[in-house]
């Protein structure tokens, strides 16, 4: 075992002997993502909350009118909404007043003769007063099927036009497969969006996860500036051994720490009894992290090397684990934007490890994190080289 390995062995007992890596590194941000999570996990989720309940009145019978039926009995059956019949109006107001539902679709007679005779067909929408939001999207599900409705009955006037007829039941079903007969259906596609998000309760746990480990780190590279004040620095240079392998030891006892903090991090908040977040794909998590704590070593190693004193450090530190998280969007999720506060977040290494775990949602494949763990590891090979030097020339000194 080397002497840095050694060196790195006895702070780590010493750390964890006193409880105070363990409470900073795995305590805290367990907690605080709990809280975070509890407060304003559903605010990060459009559809947290979101109960659409919709009932249907049809009295025209109709093929046209059964085929708005079937299209949301087919969104009902992705889960998106819950959808009831009644047979007349009134039965569907009473489930209103009940609150069984929030609106429901009142299709009067003729709905589908006016369609087929080019008239305007109408949709009645009716609602409960103090549920404004469903009411609005029964009303936009409706608006939509009338628009194809619409482009429908252009496309057979246009076809009739242009062939001397007049629109009837046999011209509709010769035009079946055209695609002015799409209006009629609907399709669910996945469509993967450009910019991928991590859901609120995966984002408030990575957010805090990266958050503590700025301060976790922080005992190691601190660990030199206390054996100074303690007057063991200089029994360690003493040693038959190269003053830049204690330099070694205490980045080997951040890094170790580092490790240790969000491994148990990442291992309990993706349990599902207690936070179930979804971190993503593990190799691609693995190279985030490791990449990561570099970087946090680094920016603290850089931090320790200009205060005078432990104490210094320990303050000067903490302000500037705050201001890089607030910063990188630690707490809040920040704008993507070209703004100048979006352009200045990725200075910091928790802006990039939390694009990463985004660019990892979905499924993703685990290359998707390696442009961000590569911006972290030139963060952590600059200020870590800068503090490399800063601090083998405090010990010369």
């Amino acid at each position: 075992m080397g002497a840095a390995t050694r060196i790195a062995v006895k702070d780590l007992k010493l750390r964890l002997r006193d409880r105070s890596a363990i409470i900073i590194g795995i305590i805290a941000p367990l907690v605080l993502a709990f809280v975070f999570n509890a407060i304003f996990g559903g605010a990060g989720d459009p559809a947290a909350g979101l109960d659409l309940r919709f009932g249907m009145v049809d009295l025209d019978g109709s093929q046209v009118s059964r085929a708005f039926s079937d299209v949301l009995e087919s969104v009902e059956a992705e889960g998106i909404l819950t959808l009831d019949p009644y047979p007349d109006q009134a039965a569907a107001e009473a489930a209103i007043d009940d609150g069984d539902i929030d609106a429901f679709y009142l299709i009067d007679e003729g709905f589908g003769q006016a369609v087929i005779t080019n008239s305007s067909p109408t949709i009645q929408v009716i609602g409960n007063i103090d549920a404004p939001t469903s009411t609005n999207i029964a009303s936009s599900i409706a608006e939509q099927y009338s628009s194809g409705i619409e482009a429908t009955q252009l496309a057979l006037a246009t076809t009739a036009g242009l062939s001397g007829s007049q629109v009837t039941p046999e011209l509709i079903a010769s035009l079946q497969g055209d695609p002015s007969s799409a209006a009629f259906s609907y399709a669910l596609v996945d469509e993967s969006a450009q910019t991928r998000q991590l859901d609120a309760t995966t984002y408030y746990a990575a957010g805090m996860a990266v958050f503590f480990l700025f301060f976790t780190v922080q005992y190691g590279v601190l660990g030199l500036l206390e054996e100074e004040r303690d007057g063991t620095l200089v029994r360690l240079m003493a040693a038959p051994m190269q003053r830049a392998t204690i330099v070694a030891g205490k980045a080997i006892l951040s890094f170790t720490l580092g490790v240790i903090s969000m491994g148990v991090l990442i291992g309990a908040t993706s349990l599902d009894f207690l936070m179930g977040a979804d971190w993503g794909a593990p190799l691609g998590v693995a190279a985030l992290v490791i990449a990561g704590i570099l970087a946090a070593v680094g920016v603290m190693g850089l931090v320790a090397s200009f205060a005078r004193t432990a104490e210094g450090a320990n303050s000067l530190g903490s302000i500037v684990a705050v201001i890089l998280g607030m910063l990188g969007g630690a707490f809040f999720p920040l704008g993507s934007g070209d703004d100048f506060l979006s352009k200045l977040s990725y200075i910091t290494p928790h802006a990039w490890f939390l694009r990463g775990l985004g660019e990892l949602a979905g499924d993703a494949p685990w290359t998707n994190a390696l442009p961000s763990a590569g911006a972290m590891l030139l963060i952590a090979v600059v200020t870590g080289a800068i503090s490399w030097v800063f601090l083998n020339r405090r010990l010369s000194q």
